[in-house]
């Protein structure tokens, strides 16, 4: 028997904690052996119990009959629908799951057969998303629990954003909030010294989850979902659950060139080890022109450094989330170089890992996608400011071919961007699954054949579940048509420090020889 299902009207005056609502008036048209049949469904919704009337016409007769054995539980719905046909008495079961503006159904006619459709919304009264949401998901600076706190009057939507990173808290009105049937978009605000910050959300609502899309400003874009909380009063329905996306920034496409370049990096080379000489850290501050104010950054120099020699340097840049040291707690590159530098795989060399965030607060604080745009100063602060005062201040080699530059996420962006336009200052450069901030290919390298004579290498790497692949995709992709050489390594990782440590112990084996 085939089935096709239009749903005419549906509204929904407000959601259970435990049940969708689905209290109105559904239209469908079924086509049966008996021809077409137009249904009209009017359902009354209290809690779990569910009460209505079916009202059918087909050609010229119409008959009304009263749902049996109607119920709801969760997001699904049944009732019986009795039915006499020449004194015998058949009954129709419903079983409905609810998912936003749609319903799908199984319909089963006695032990005639059954079949499945499912019924849309079309118009009508909008969702009713007041109400506690919450969700938790991973994201560059850490896990973020969020609690929107939301109230809907028709298709007006108002509400505070509640977030929690660790022990910081903060609190932000939505703005440009807008309900389009189980449609939601509104928008959180981040203010940083002065630096709006916009947070889209788009949400749909699929029985008790709201499957959101997260896009923080240019730099990230995620995919989550909040499911309704239990323990919220029926009166204000909320949602809690897990955060759920497929890989950090987005949905990942994996594509041919897609692949390891590199074998994995073997057991122990991020681990200390005993019986081999060992590099010192430093912190130095250094008076940065650009910013106005002394700046800190974290100095390797490896074992047996003497002014007596020179050595090239590695400039090594963090992410969003992070500062000068984050590169010492996430990824250990001074136990990384000292390794390799004892097992003779890597030049000797300085490594300076600076806080790119080029402003007078250069801590992430409580709202460190704020801070992006001070990512993007950070070349005069390198440029006229960090390069001298190393240079000035350690045995160094002073040209472009004993410069490397490299980072992880924005500080891969940053490599990118700045090490790309400055290629009479770096002839290395490296990006570490880079982020949004990268610029695209023809913008990094307008003019290719100069930056084939240029540059002695270009790294560029990123996991495979990582879901801001696609921005070093894009880079490689143009990258390969215009034929620049260039390395691109894909490993098992998503965008964390795994990859990141990885990339460091490949990259730093290449440069300077």
């Amino acid at each position: 028997m085939k089935i096709r299902i239009t749903l005419l009207t549906l509204a929904l005056a407000s959601l259970s904690a435990f049940a969708a609502d689905v209290t109105g008036t559904w239209k469908a048209g079924f086509e049966t052996q008996r021809g077409l049949q137009n249904y009209t469904f009017n359902l009354k919704q209290d809690g779990a119990t569910l009460t209505g009337k079916a009202s059918v016409e087909r050609e010229g007769e119409k008959r009304e009959v009263e749902f049996k054995d109607a119920k709801v539980e969760g997001d699904t719905i049944t009732f019986i629908e009795p039915l006499k046909i020449q004194d015998r008495e058949l009954t129709i079961t419903y079983t409905g799951k609810v998912s936003g503006n749609e319903i799908r159904f199984t319909r089963k006619v006695g032990d005639f057969g059954s079949s499945e459709a499912t019924a849309k919304r079309e118009g009508g009264a909008a969702v009713n998303f007041t109400g506690t949401w919450k969700s938790e998901f991973n994201t560059q600076i850490g896990v973020q629990k969020y609690t929107f706190v939301l109230k809907q009057e028709g298709t007006k939507l108002s509400g505070k954003a509640h977030s929690e990173i660790g022990d910081q808290k903060k609190e932000s009105e939505l703005t440009d909030t807008k309900v389009d049937g189980d449609k939601i978009s509104f928008v959180e605000l981040l203010n940083y010294q002065g630096n709006d910050l916009r947070i889209t959300y788009s949400g749909k609502l699929a029985g008790n989850d709201i499957q959101f899309t997260r896009a923080v400003g240019d730099f990230a874009k995620e995919e989550l979902t909040a499911k309704r909380d239990a323990t919220a009063p029926a009166a204000q329905p909320s949602a809690g659950g897990q955060g759920r996306r497929r890989g950090f920034g987005g949905p990942i496409e994996l594509k041919e060139d897609d692949k390891p370049a590199f074998p994995n990096a073997p057991e122990g080379f991020d681990q200390a080890r005993d019986g081999i000489a060992h590099g010192k850290l430093e912190m130095v501050e250094y008076d940065s022109k650009s910013v106005g104010n002394k700046r800190k950054a974290l100095i390797y120099t490896p074992a047996g450094y003497s002014t007596d020699k020179k050595y090239p340097v590695l400039y090594l840049l963090h992410g969003i989330g992070g500062d000068e040291e984050e590169w010492r707690r996430g990824g250990q590159p001074n136990v990384i170089l000292d390794n390799l530098i004892a097992d003779k795989k890597s030049v000797a060399m300085i490594i300076v890992m600076p806080n790119g965030r080029a402003q007078a607060d250069d801590r992430p604080g409580p709202n460190a996608m704020a801070t992006a745009p001070a990512f993007g100063k950070f070349d005069q602060d390198l440029l006229g400011s960090l390069i001298p005062f190393v240079e000035a201040n350690y045995s160094v080699i002073k040209d472009r071919e004993s410069r490397a530059l490299a980072g992880l996420s924005m500080g891969g962006g940053q490599s990118l961007n700045f090490g790309l336009a400055n290629l009479d200052t770096f002839a290395w450069v490296g990006g570490f699954s880079s982020a949004p901030n990268t610029k695209p290919g023809a913008e990094l390298v307008p003019d290719p054949e100069k930056a084939k004579k240029q540059l002695k290498l270009l790294y560029l790497s990123c996991g495979n579940k990582d879901g801001l692949i696609r921005i070093s995709q894009g880079v490689h992709a143009y990258l390969k048509e215009k034929q620049v050489p260039h390395l691109w390594h894909v490993d098992e990782h998503a965008h964390d420090f795994q990859h990141w440590k990885k990339g460091l112990y490949n990259f730093s084996q290449l440069i300077f020889k």
